[in-house]
């Protein structure tokens, strides 16, 4: 694939995944306008983008060139995803969030993940799609916001998009989504089949895990459920699309599926925070497919060398980088609670 078509395929399907994920996740949002909710949700994902264009030649020189454009564009989807739990903050600590956690964890964490070289600890994590970047850290940063919040945090009412809507936007994100897993891979060759046939695979794996313990759990099937786990499903093969065979891929999915359900249940039950859903669906499933990938990656994992090394690799990653972005994040969110968001709603005196 020429070096212009890697650039313009990785930054629209990246987009095409911020614009189905804005459209999915408007149930987490406060309730505003369309136009307002949509304009927030660009600004908060700008941060991202102006973090990584500004510091990459500095944090990231040796990221593949062709890649420069797209991880811009999964910024944007990072710090989307990022901010989600700090709308209720409002929209000055919202971009301020954005802004400090895309420079502070997003970019180190992309430069880990695309640039093969040794991070902290000597640690090299094999992570072809960023999941890393993305998932772990942004799943991450919404823990660190919802610890910091606690059960004082102000909540807000929830709007939900159409089913219609709804169906469109996962499709669009399905798409958008393999397609950056075979962009990333720099090159359409023989690879390029089994990239999208796991990429399906293991969305499907996904759905069903999220399904089956939801059954278990409630004893009812949602539709909304069906998406959760077909996102769970493709973040779990994100870090190694190219590794994984249909079946390591749809275990992979059922089983992130399944732990992200279970996890999204019991959180989101007692403390009525639809973003503890972010958590469970990104960094959950995101480092469940991290594991997945130490275990049965097609000749280096677990399953096929019996060595300790990659999925030891893998899992201190995960553990390092989930660690990192919890901490800026609570740390930052709770320095924006005092002087930003309480500042905001104290009411003003009238002479």
């Amino acid at each position: 694939m020429a070096g212009w078509m890697v650039v313009v395929a990785g930054v629209a399907a990246n987009i095409l995944v911020l614009v189905a994920l804005v459209v999915l996740d408007s149930r987490m949002l406060p309730v505003a306008t369309r136009w307002r909710a949509a304009m927030i949700s660009g600004a908060s994902a700008l941060t991202g983008i102006v973090a990584w264009l500004m510091l990459a030649p500095i944090v990231a020189p040796a990221v593949p060139g062709a890649l420069y454009l797209p991880i811009a564009a999964l910024a944007a989807v990072a710090a989307f995803l990022a901010t989600l739990a700090a709308r209720s903050g409002g929209t000055v600590a919202t971009l301020v969030f954005g802004a400090v956690w895309s420079a502070a964890v997003f970019v180190p964490c992309a430069a880990l993940a695309f640039s093969a070289l040794p991070g902290p600890f000597g640690l090299t994590p094999v992570d072809h799609g960023g999941s890393l970047a993305v998932n772990v850290a942004g799943g991450a940063a919404a823990l660190g916001v919802l610890l910091a919040g606690g059960e004082q945090s102000r909540r807000v009412r929830w709007a939900s998009p159409r089913r219609s809507t709804a169906a469109g936007a996962l499709v669009m994100l399905t798409i958008g989504w393999i397609g950056w897993l075979v962009v990333a891979e720099v090159a359409i060759d023989e690879m390029t089949p089994g990239i999208v046939l796991n990429g399906v695979v293991a969305a499907f794996g996904g759905a069903a895990g999220w399904l089956a313990v939801q059954r278990i759990r409630h004893q009812l099937n949602t539709l909304a459920a069906v998406g959760y786990g077909l996102v769970c499903g493709l973040v779990s093969v994100t870090a190694g699309a190219p590794l994984f065979t249909p079946i390591s891929a749809a275990a992979a999915g059922l089983i992130a599926g399944a732990a992200a359900s279970a996890f999204t249940i019991d959180r989101i039950g007692p403390s009525r925070r639809q973003q503890w859903l972010i958590v469970g669906r990104h960094l959950i499933a995101g480092g469940t497919g991290m594991l997945m990938l130490g275990v049965l990656a097609s000749g280096l994992g677990f399953a096929f060398t019996g060595q300790l090394l990659f999925i030891r690799n893998q899992m201190l990653s995960v553990a390092l980088i989930a660690v990192y972005s919890t901490a800026v994040s609570f740390l930052l969110w709770s320095v924006l609670q005092k002087f930003v968001v309480k500042s905001r709603l104290r009411p003003v005196a009238v002479s």
